[in-house]
C-alpha cells in the first residue's frame, strides 16, 4: 500500500495536534483515500520522525495527532556530498529526487564553463525552494530522516574554493570528479587503493564536458578523477551512476539492512 510519510515543521513533540499543508490534506483525502483513524508518519528533515493518527477531516483540512516518536536508523553510513554542473530544470529536479533517495547528504549547484544557464539575486532564492520541496517529497518517499543540504555557486572555481575553505575530508574521505576519457581511474581500483572512506565529494557535468582550465582546476584542487565506462551518460545518469556506485563499495549498499558488511 502507498506510504503514508508527510513533511512536518521544525520542534514537534508526542501528543501533539498538527495541522497538515494543505497539499499534503488534498492528497491524502483525494489520492489515498484516507480516513480519521488512519496512521500516518510525519518527518521534520533532522532526523526525527513521529507515528500519528488522522484525527480530524474537515474541508481540506486534515489534523494529525502524534503519538510517539520513531527511532530512524536509515541515513547512509557514507556522508556524500554531490556537486552538479547547471542544467535544464528537469534534469537537475530528478538529480535532486535521485540524491534524496540514494542518502547523499549535499547537493551542490554550481555554473561550470559549459553549463547552458546560471543563477543570480532572487532567482537563486526561488530555485532553491522549488529544489528543497523536490528533496521534502524524495525524503517522505524513501522514508529516510534528513533532508539534504542544498547549495548554490556562481561559477566551478567559487565551488572548489568553498570545498577548500571547508575540508574536513581527511584521510579517510574522497573528492572525485567524472571525466569521460579512459585514461582515468576506475572506482573499482580506486576502492582497492583506498578499502574504507567515510566522506565523499563526487562532482558530475556539464553536458558539454569539462574545459581544459576545470580539469587543471580540479587537480590543483586535489580531485581524483574517474572514469564511468566507456559509454557518455547524460548529466542526470552519470549523477546516479557514480552516487550509486560509491554507495556500494563504501557505504551501505554494500551493507546487510543490520549495518553488516556483505562478503
Amino acid at each position: 500500500m502507498p506510504r503514508k510519510c508527510f513533511f512536518g515543521k521544525d520542534g514537534l513533540a508526542e501528543n501533539e495536534l498538527i495541522a497538515l499543508p494543505r497539499e499534503a490534506a488534498r492528497h491524502l483525502d483525494s489520492v489515498l483515500r484516507s480516513k480519521p483513524g488512519d496512521s500516518i508518519e510525519i518527518r521534520d528533515g533532522e532526523g526525527h520522525g513521529w507515528k500519528g493518527v488522522i484525527e480530524s477531516m474537515k474541508d481540506g483540512a486534515i489534523q494529525v495527532r502524534l503519538l510517539e516518536r520513531q527511532v530512524l536508523t536509515n541515513e547512509s553510513s557514507l556522508s556524500i556530498t554531490l556537486a552538479l554542473a547547471f542544467s535544464r530544470s528537469e534534469k537537475m529536479e530528478e538529480v535532486i529526487r535521485h540524491a534524496t533517495e540514494l542518502g547523499v547528504q549535499r547537493i551542490a549547484f554550481f555554473r561550470a564553463r559549459r553549463s547552458q544557464y546560471g543563477l543570480k539575486g532572487d532567482k537563486i532564492d526561488r530555485k532553491r525552494e522549488r529544489w528543497e520541496k523536490i528533496a521534502r517529497e524524495a525524503l517522505c518517499q524513501c522514508g529516510r530522516a534528513r533532508l539534504p543540504e542544498i547549495v548554490v555557486f556562481q561559477e566551478t572555481e567559487d565551488f572548489l574554493r568553498e570545498v577548500s575553505e571547508r575540508e574536513t575530508l581527511g584521510p579517510c574521505g574522497l573528492k572525485l570528479v567524472a571525466l569521460e576519457t579512459a585514461a582515468e581511474e576506475s572506482l573499482v581500483s580506486l576502492k582497492h587503493a583506498v578499502p574504507s572512506c567515510e566522506q565523499v565529494l563526487v562532482v558530475v557535468g556539464p553536458e558539454g564536458g569539462w574545459t581544459v582550465e576545470e580539469v587543471n582546476l580540479f587537480k590543483h584542487y586535489a580531485l581524483r578523477s574517474v572514469h564511468l565506462g566507456p559509454r557518455i551518460l547524460r548529466l542526470e545518469t552519470a549523477a546516479l551512476a557514480i552516487v550509486s556506485c560509491v554507495q556500494l563499495l563504501w557505504g551501505d549498499f554494500g551493507q546487510g539492512l543490520g549495518g553488516r558488511t556483505d562478503s
